[in-house]
C-alpha cells in the first residue's frame, strides 16, 4: 500500500512539475510574442514617419546642414540601415563607414567596424536599431567618446 502510495506521490508531483513548466514556458512564449510584436509596432511606425517626411519633400541633406554635420556613419544594417545608406548616398552626405557585427562584405565598399573596434572621428554615427539605441549608443561612447551618436528618428521627427 505504501509503495501504491508513493508511486502515486511521485507521479502527482511529476505531473505539477509539468504543469507549472507548461505554464511558465506558455508566459514566456507570450511575453517574448509581445515583445516582438511591439519591436514591430515601432518599426511600423518609424517607417510610417519616413514616408510622410518623404512625401513632404523633406531630405537628409537638410537636417545635417542644419546641424552642422558634414561626415555620418551608419550603426545597424538591417532593413532600415540598408535604405538610409541608400538615402545617403542618392543625396550626397558623406557615409564614411557602416558599424555592424554581420558580415563586411555586404557593404559594398565601405569600411567596416564593430563595436569592439576604435572608430574613426565623425560628426555623427547614426543608430538605426530604434528599441536598441540607449545600449547601442553606450556601447559606441565606451570605446568613442568624442562621437556624437543620434537615433534615426531624431532625423525626422
Amino acid at each position: 500500500m505504501k509503495r501504491i502510495l508513493w508511486n502515486i506521490g511521485v507521479l502527482a508531483s511529476g505531473f505539477m512539475i509539468g504543469v507549472l513548466f507548461i505554464i511558465y514556458r506558455c508566459g514566456y512564449i507570450v511575453e517574448s510574442s509581445k515583445k516582438r510584436a511591439d519591436k514591430f509596432q515601432t518599426y511600423f511606425n518609424f517607417m510610417d514617419q519616413w514616408l510622410e517626411y518623404k512625401e513632404q519633400d523633406a531630405h537628409f541633406a537638410k537636417y545635417f546642414h542644419e546641424k552642422n554635420i558634414s561626415s555620418v556613419a551608419i550603426y545597424g544594417m538591417g532593413k532600415i540601415g540598408k535604405h538610409l545608406k541608400y538615402e545617403l548616398e542618392s543625396e550626397g552626405v558623406d557615409l564614411r563607414y557602416v558599424i555592424d557585427e554581420s558580415d563586411a562584405a555586404l557593404y559594398n565598399n565601405l569600411p567596416h567596424y564593430n563595436l569592439k573596434d576604435r572608430l574613426p572621428l565623425v560628426d555623427a554615427v547614426i543608430v538605426t536599431p530604434i528599441n536598441e539605441y540607449e545600449d547601442i549608443k553606450k556601447k559606441i561612447l565606451e570605446n568613442n567618446s568624442k562621437l556624437k551618436v543620434i537615433l534615426i528618428s531624431e532625423i525626422i521627427d
